[in-house]
């Protein structure tokens, strides 16, 4: 179907170009080396006209219309649309219309910074796509061209980092707080004040960090599904909520998930999307190692726990994890890479069938695999997981709760255990009990006095009673048991 491009933009439509902070020029040669393969001369051409019509000191805004953007750049208004969309699929570039009372819209283009080369090489989407259109032997000079070899090395051979950097407040020791107060109604609240009111500066972020969205995109979602999905029925309610529960459990992102959705034998007769059986082919490909799939960000603590380590319940690094990872994302973690099917049906049933929150699972997985050894026993989990649902434990801290509780509980009867048995414990031999008679009161008392080797209770032996003597002789000498 043609694009009726007159009814999204018109060529008298004026906009404003504002950047989200400077762009250096080592920035400028990523977007040449890395991006152009990927955009085109066109949209190339656009970003650079955008950037360098914004002054680099102050960043402030340039204003034209879309009419001198198709003369500047000799591109028809179809093709100019084109361009700055491929600009907004990189990340490069975010758009927002204004609408005044008269209908009148003034475009805002707010242009961004590109990746850093080991952010895009990072990034299983771009880095494949650059490879498609350059070919082994170029990719490999632009590895090579922006890799590390040094830094790489320091890290291996120098493993021990100790940061020693000093804080703000080590250094300017002497800063008063009289230095920084500004009385109410002074002369300098007044100076500040009119320096706010007549120099607004731009809004620049110092601390902006690039990247190219991937999240779930309804819009993008609509042009994978085949011709048998009606999108009205796949992309609304109850089945938009399924994919979004799907995405993060296995890191898909809109392209991802598209490629799954492409499979016409995953919808029903009435045009719908069968979620069993996209969960079904999930579990496969998962199994298989055909997913597109997102690698999940590292956190602050990550190196708390890991392969053979778990965190301890209650921690911080404990309820970050619950929280941050997706079940499956987490036993990947716990097991140093890619879990089996027997783990991948544990953790998709928590979620998808019994209805427990993410982080929730998450809770139960870890407390699991704490308490059986690193397994995770069907029975044991089921039992847990009826008497979490039972007190409608909706959150990881409520899950925790319950996990000290009951370590707890443990812990108590298993000191009362101990000590009954340190109470009652019958002597054994070959593994079976012994029978022993009960020596009478007297020669018990007799006995203890003698252990004892107290001075103040010297009294008369056993052995210097022949009475005694001779009883303790004859109870020694009688069979066990009689």
């Amino acid at each position: 179907m043609r694009r009726l491009v007159w009814n999204e933009l018109l060529p008298k439509d004026r906009y404003v170009v504002r950047i989200v902070r400077p762009i250096s020029f080592a920035e400028t040669g990523f977007v040449t080396q890395l991006y152009l393969p990927l955009i085109g001369v066109e949209s190339y051409s656009l970003y650079q006209l955008l950037v360098h019509g914004v002054q680099e000191i102050s960043a402030a805004t340039t204003e034209g219309t879309h009419r001198s953007l198709m003369l500047t750049t000799s591109l028809s208004l179809d093709r100019l649309l084109d361009a700055r969309e491929r600009l907004e699929a990189m990340g490069l570039l975010e758009v927002r219309r204004r609408e005044n009372q008269q209908r009148d819209y003034y475009y805002e283009y707010l242009v961004k910074p590109p990746l850093t080369p080991s952010e895009f090489f990072a990034d299983y989407v771009l880095s494949l796509m650059l490879l498609n259109k350059i070919e082994n032997i170029r990719f490999q000079q632009l590895r090579q061209l922006y890799a590390d070899v040094l830094g790489n090395q320091l890290d291996q051979e120098y493993s021990n980092v100790e940061n020693i950097t000093k804080d703000f407040h080590e250094v300017f020791q002497s800063l008063k707080p009289s230095e920084l107060e500004v009385k109410k109604g002074s002369e300098r609240e007044q100076f500040l004040t009119e320096m706010e009111t007549s120099f607004p500066q731009a809004a620049l972020k110092s601390n902006y960090e690039a990247q190219v969205n991937h999240p779930l995109s309804v819009s993008s979602l609509r042009l994978y599904l085949p011709d048998n999905a009606d999108s009205a029925k796949v992309l609304d309610g109850s089945s938009m909520e399924l994919l979004y529960q799907l995405c993060h459990f296995y890191q898909l992102d809109s392209w991802g998930m598209g490629q799954e959705l492409r499979d016409w034998t995953l919808y029903k007769a009435d045009r719908s999307l069968d979620g069993e059986v996209l969960r079904k082919r999930l579990v496969q490909r998962y199994t298989e190692d055909k997913l597109y799939r997102n690698t999940p960000a590292a956190t602050t603590g990550d190196d708390e726990w890991g392969p053979g380590r778990l965190p301890e319940p209650g921690s911080e690094a404990f309820v970050r994890a619950c929280r941050l990872l997706s079940p499956l994302a987490l036993l990947e973690r716990v097991v140093g890479g890619r879990v089996s099917k027997v783990f991948l049906d544990r953790a998709e049933t928590l979620v998808f069938a019994d209805g427990l929150q993410p982080e929730v699972a998450n809770a139960l997985i870890l407390h699991t695999l704490a308490s059986m050894q690193m397994e995770l026993p069907k029975a044991y989990m089921e039992t847990i997981r009826d008497s979490w649902k039972a007190k409608r434990i909706a959150t990881v801290d409520e899950a925790v709760k319950q996990i000290l509780d009951r370590a707890d509980q443990r812990a108590q009867t298993q000191e009362k255990t101990k000590g009954s048995k340190k109470e009652s414990a019958p002597v054994r031999r070959n593994g079976r009990a012994v029978l022993q008679d009960k020596l009478p009161a007297s020669v018990e008392w007799q006995l203890a006095q003698e252990s004892s080797a107290n001075e103040s209770t010297k009294g008369k032996l056993i052995s210097d009673d022949p009475e005694l003597s001779k009883m303790l002789e004859s109870l020694r000498k009688r069979p066990k048991g009689e």
